[in-house]
C-alpha cells in the first residue's frame, strides 16, 4: 500500500513539473506575411498551413530558449492579398499594430514592398523565397534575410539536374511568369548559362502571372524546334499546370524543368495523361535523402489535407531556420540576431531542406543574408510521381 501511494505521489509531482514547465513558456509573437485572397492565395495558403505545422513541431519541442527560458511561437498572420500594395499594407499593419520583430514571407517578387517598412523599424524579415531583386536580398536590406538561396539557388539546383540526367541537352527554350524575370536575373542566367555551355534559342516565353488562356504561350514553346526542352525558373502549381495541358494538348512531347516547388496539385490541373516528363523540385515523401523532419512536416500535412498537397517549403523553412539563429543569438532583439546571422558566413544549420550554408555574399553584395540548400527532385511520369534525388550546387 505504502509503495503504491509513494509511485502515485510521484508520477503526481512529474505531472505537475511537466504542466508547470509548459505553463512557463513565454510567448513569441512571429509575423506571417502571406496573400490569403488574389491569384497568389493558393500558393501562401498551402505554404501558411506548412508554417503552422512547423510552429506546431517546434513549440512541441519546448519552443525557442533564450537564455534559460522557453518560448513559444505564435504566428501573427497578415493577407497580402496578391499585390505589392497589398503586402506593403500587410507589412504596415505586422509592424506598426502588432509590433512584430520578427516577419516571415512574402513570397514571389512580393518582397520588393516590405524592404523599406522592416529597415526603417529593425524587423528582422527572413523570407521563404526571393527572385534576385536588389530589392528583396541586397545592400540596401540590412533587415531582411532568406532561408533558401532563391532564385539562384533554383537555378543552380535546375543545372544540376540537366546535367545528370539530361546531359545531351544544350539548347534551351527558356519560360517564365512576368513576375519572376527582370533585367538582372535574366542577365544572371544568360552568363551562367553560357558559361556552363547551354544555349538559349528561340523566344524567352513570358506569361502574366494570373494568366487565363494559356494557349498563346504554349504554341510559341512548340514552335521553337530546335531546344531539346524547356528550361522553365519560377511558376506555382496553378502555372505548371495550366501551361502542362496547353502544351500536352497540342502534342507537345519534350521534358518540362521547372524550377519551383510545384508539386501534386499540378496533377489534379493537367490530368493524369498530361502530367508526364516533368521535372519540379519538390520533396516525396519518404524518398531517399530527405530528413527526418521534412518527411515528418509531409506527414502531418498529407494526413490533414490529403496526399495531393503541394509541398511549399517558403516560410516553413524560413521560420526552422529563424528559430535556430535566435537560439544561437541567444537573443530576441532583431538587431543582435541580424549581427549573429552576418557573423556565420559559411557556417551550416538545419533545415527542412538538410544542412543548408548560410552564405551568398557575392551572390546578393550583402554578407550572409541566404542559405544554400539542396533541392529535391519531383518527377512526374503519366500522373504518377516519384523522387529522383537531391541536386545541390555551391553559392558564392
Amino acid at each position: 500500500m505504502k509503495k503504491a501511494l509513494f509511485v502515485w505521489i510521484i508520477m503526481v509531482f512529474a505531472f505537475c513539473v511537466s504542466v508547470a514547465g509548459h505553463a512557463e513558456m513565454k510567448p513569441l509573437q512571429i509575423g506571417v506575411l502571406h496573400s490569403l485572397s488574389g491569384w497568389f492565395s493558393g500558393w501562401d495558403t498551402t505554404s501558411l498551413n506548412e508554417t503552422k505545422t512547423i510552429a506546431d513541431m517546434i513549440n512541441e519541442r519546448g519552443g525557442i530558449t533564450v537564455k534559460g527560458q522557453s518560448y513559444k511561437i505564435e504566428l501573427v498572420v497578415e493577407d497580402g492579398k496578391s499585390s505589392i500594395d497589398g503586402v506593403a499594407a500587410a507589412a504596415n499593419a505586422l509592424v506598426y499594430d502588432k509590433k512584430v520583430k520578427f516577419i516571415l514571407g512574402p513570397a514571389a517578387f512580393f518582397a520588393r514592398a516590405t524592404g523599406p517598412i522592416v529597415t526603417q523599424n529593425q524587423v528582422l524579415n527572413v523570407l521563404g523565397y526571393h527572385t534576385y531583386t536588389p530589392e528583396e536580398i541586397g545592400p540596401g536590406q540590412p533587415y531582411t534575410f532568406s532561408g533558401t538561396a532563391g532564385a539562384p539557388g533554383h537555378f543552380y539546383s535546375m543545372v544540376k539536374i540537366l546535367q545528370e540526367r539530361f546531359p545531351e541537352y544544350k539548347n534551351l527554350c527558356m519560360v517564365s511568369p512576368v513576375g519572376g524575370i527582370h533585367p538582372r536575373l535574366e542577365k544572371f542566367m544568360r552568363k551562367e548559362l553560357g558559361r556552363l555551355g547551354y544555349n538559349i534559342v528561340g523566344e524567352w516565353v513570358i506569361f502574366p502571372d494570373d494568366a487565363v488562356d494559356w494557349s498563346p504561350y504554349a504554341a510559341k514553346i512548340k514552335a521553337n524546334k530546335k531546344a531539346d526542352c524547356v528550361f522553365w525558373l519560377h511558376a506555382i502549381t496553378f502555372h505548371t499546370g495550366n501551361m502542362l495541358k496547353s502544351l500536352r494538348e497540342i502534342g507537345y512531347d519534350k521534358w518540362v524543368i521547372v524550377g519551383s516547388n510545384a508539386g501534386p496539385g499540378t496533377v489534379d490541373i493537367a490530368g493524369k495523361e498530361a502530367s508526364t516528363k516533368l521535372i519540379t523540385q519538390t520533396p516525396v515523401l519518404n524518398a531517399p535523402g530527405n530528413p527526418p523532419d521534412l518527411d515528418e512536416m509531409i506527414r502531418r500535412m498529407e494526413a490533414k489535407y490529403g496526399s495531393g498537397v503541394d509541398k511549399i517549403l517558403e516560410s516553413s523553412q524560413a521560420l526552422y531556420v529563424l528559430a535556430q539563429i535566435i537560439e544561437r543569438a541567444q537573443s530576441l532583439d532583431p538587431t543582435v540576431v541580424k549581427e549573429k546571422w552576418e557573423s556565420m558566413d559559411g557556417q551550416t544549420v538545419d533545415s527542412l531542406y538538410g544542412p543548408v550554408v548560410i552564405s551568398g555574399t557575392k551572390t546578393f553584395g550583402i554578407k550572409a543574408h541566404a542559405a544554400a540548400n539542396a533541392w529535391p527532385g519531383m518527377l512526374f511520369d503519366d500522373g504518377k510521381i516519384s523522387g529522383v534525388g537531391w541536386f545541390g550546387y555551391t553559392l558564392p
